[in-house]
């Protein structure tokens, strides 16, 4: 893979990123919106736990590729 494509996988990778950060936020304000009103929030939760999964694979690609773009940019 050369630097030019790494890089923009890198860039879609950091959206992806910051879009799940903004979900995981999202989904914490709705349980806490249910809790308060005597909800219940177990589906809400499950899903949440769900999100936080995807993002932990979210950042591991993201981190993965900034390996790639720092070996390529200077190679050992």
């Amino acid at each position: 893979m050369s630097l030019v494509e790494t890089l923009e996988l890198l860039s879609k990778a950091r959206q992806y990123v910051e879009q799940g950060e903004q979900c995981v936020l999202h989904q914490h304000e709705i349980i806490g919106r249910l809790e308060r009103r005597g909800r219940d929030s177990l589906e809400a939760i499950l899903l949440l736990e769900t999100l936080e999964d995807m993002q932990d694979a979210y950042v591991a690609h993201r981190d993965s590729l900034e390996r790639i773009v720092l070996t390529l940019v200077k190679p050992e």
